[in-house]
């Protein structure tokens, strides 16, 4: 009996403990959610997971958003779990759509763009029959900074317009606040600096009316980016050391990786290399202890850079390689697909279009109809004239035609060698990307340089060069077919497209094309070598074949040039043969 009471007490203790628990970190977010997040985060961390499932789904919403904020993913998704469980127990969608909603924040932080995107089409489905504005206009905000860090500006600015018509209605400084200061952000985009620093001051004022400094490591990096760009180094100084002692105040260290970043951008405009590695160097550890995709890879865009900016080429080759795989794992490539769930969303701006194209449509199809007899009536005088001059027409049309015809194909031709210019392959690899429902859909190009060659414009004169350029266009003519397409690039650089090549057939071509060159003299200037890059269709865009074969030339050049290179998706080798020169 006495044992059955102990036990009694014992868990009597325990339960009233988790309640007293829950009870603190109520009294917590109460105390401190508006001007302190960080203060509710670090309480939330040292939490375990009974005494957050004590707290009520409207201390879940605010305890999410907290931890969201300091980028802490894996207690972000824990309190969100809790959330949305309790939000289906009693079925309240509201509370539904701010748990996702809330995932998409901590998701966009980190730079997992896919993810954060559909966590904000799912908040939105959740809140379709709520009449909740405030949350809905929230979520238009975030949309459209998502479109931001993809460079949609065009596609952005209707939902900032929305979110802010919403929350200026309702003075709602909290969420103007958000929005003004991802609309600088984009305005800083698109270099209209004068704006977004109107935008960004305006925030900074409401965030200081609000006491919420936690939006002032991102606003005073922003101005330091403004001020950057005006080339106020001073000013641009102040701020950046301004978002850095905020980011410590706050305790939102992870911030500092891209205020760090900023920073280091400054000290390169200003030549200096040695503070501006050190502070890039300090971003990278930042980011890298908070998993910050985004960060990690506009980290290593800017350090290709600063060893573009140290002579140091293989360094910044390989940065830029790591940029590309950073960004392959963002999981950007399925952005596309979720963007196009938008549709759903924007049914009542598509019905307000259509109105007006109908009412368009009414207006000229009553002037139609006044127009139409008097139309009539002038048709059959103009067809009797037209009779008298048809053969005449005719003849003349006929001769503009043909003149048309070779103005065309001569505005194709490079007036120097006499093959394609590159006007006209960038439209055949337009026509072969954008191509459907055929069988063959197989093509590959090749980029080709002619090595070392201001050495012979310097030693020979340019007229030689061009002697140069003109004979090794004949070399490379005899080994390609009648439905080969060869376009002087610009320079001394060429494509080759092979439609229906695979990257075997084109690298064999390119092979014997290289060894060709690199066994004929040419006068005066002796044997030449060039190098060659290789890309094959892929399902993708002129820009990314095109930016493969000038990864493959440029790695070829770095092996030594006179090779051949390879460059497939990143995932795949690059496959190599030549010999050097």
């Amino acid at each position: 009996m006495r044992f059955h009471s102990l036990i009694f007490i014992l868990l009597l203790l325990f339960l009233t403990k988790q309640v007293n628990a829950g009870e603190s970190l109520k009294q917590i977010i109460d105390d401190h959610f508006d001007k302190q997040l960080s203060m509710v985060a670090d309480a939330l961390e040292q939490s375990d997971e009974q005494a957050l499932a004590q707290l009520p789904p409207e201390y879940l919403v605010k305890a999410s958003y907290a931890v969201a904020v300091k980028a802490d993913i894996n207690l972000t998704l824990t309190i969100t779990d809790l959330l949305i469980d309790k939000a289906q127990e009693i079925n309240n969608p509201l509370y539904e759509g701010q748990a996702f909603y809330n995932r998409g924040v901590v998701y966009a932080q980190v730079g997992s763009h896919s993810l954060a995107l559909n966590s904000f089409l799912t908040a939105l489905a959740s809140l379709e029959n709520t009449q909740s504005e405030k949350e809905i206009a929230r979520i238009k905000g975030a949309i459209a900074l998502i479109y931001v860090e993809l460079g949609e500006y065009k596609l952005a600015q209707p939902f900032f317009e929305e979110a802010l018509a919403s929350h200026t209605e309702r003075n709602d400084k909290t969420n103007l606040t958000i929005v003004l200061q991802n609309q600088g952000f984009m305005k800083i985009q698109l270099a209209d600096f004068s704006a977004a620093k109107t935008d960004l001051l305006k925030a900074l004022g409401l965030a200081t009316e609000l006491g919420a400094r936690h939006y002032f490591p991102i606003l005073y990096k922003n101005l330091g980016i403004i001020e950057t760009q005006l080339g106020n180094t001073d000013g641009a100084s102040h701020y950046f050391n301004q978002a850095l002692n905020e980011s410590d105040a706050t305790n939102l260290k992870h911030y500092k990786s891209e205020i760090l970043r900023e920073y280091a951008k400054l000290e390169m405009s200003n030549n200096n290399l040695a503070a501006a590695r050190e502070k890039l160097v300090t971003s990278f550890e930042i980011a890298q202890e908070f998993e910050l995709k985004k960060q990690i890879r506009n980290n290593f865009q800017v350090l290709a850079e600063l060893e573009v900016k140290s002579d140091n080429y293989k360094a910044a080759y390989i940065a830029k390689e790591r940029a590309i795989e950073v960004s392959d794992t963002m999981g950007e490539s399925q952005i596309a697909v979720a963007l196009s769930r938008l549709d759903r969303y924007t049914t009542q701006l598509k019905e307000q279009n259509k109105r007006l194209v109908l009412e368009q449509e009414k207006k000229i199809a009553a002037l139609a109809a006044e127009r139409e007899q008097a139309i009539r009536n002038l048709l059959i005088a103009i067809a009797v004239i037209a009779i008298m001059f048809v053969f005449y027409f005719f003849r003349r049309f006929s001769d503009t035609n043909r003149q048309a015809v070779h103005f065309e194909k001569q505005s194709k031709i490079d007036p120097l060698t006499g093959v394609w210019n590159r006007r006209a392959g960038e439209e055949q690899l337009t026509r072969l990307c954008k191509r459907e429902g055929q069988a063959v859909k197989v093509f590959s190009i090749a980029m080709l340089d002619i090595d070392h060659f201001k050495r012979v414009n310097d030693e020979y004169g340019h007229d030689v060069g061009d002697q140069v350029i003109i004979a090794i266009c004949e070399i490379i003519q005899t080994s390609l077919r009648p439905a080969d397409m060869l376009c002087r690039w610009g320079g001394e650089e060429f494509i080759i497209i092979w439609d229906s090549f695979d990257s075997t057939l084109a690298y064999d071509i390119s092979e014997r094309i290289r060894e060709k060159i690199a066994t004929t003299e040419i006068e005066p200037t002796g044997s030449m070598t060039v190098s060659i890059g290789i890309s094959t269709f892929d399902q993708d865009d002129v820009y990314e074949l095109i930016k493969r074969g000038d990864q493959a030339l440029y790695h070829a050049k770095h092996l030594g040039r006179n090779q051949v290179v390879i460059k497939k998706k990143p995932q795949e080798n690059l496959r190599v043969s030549g010999g050097l020169n």
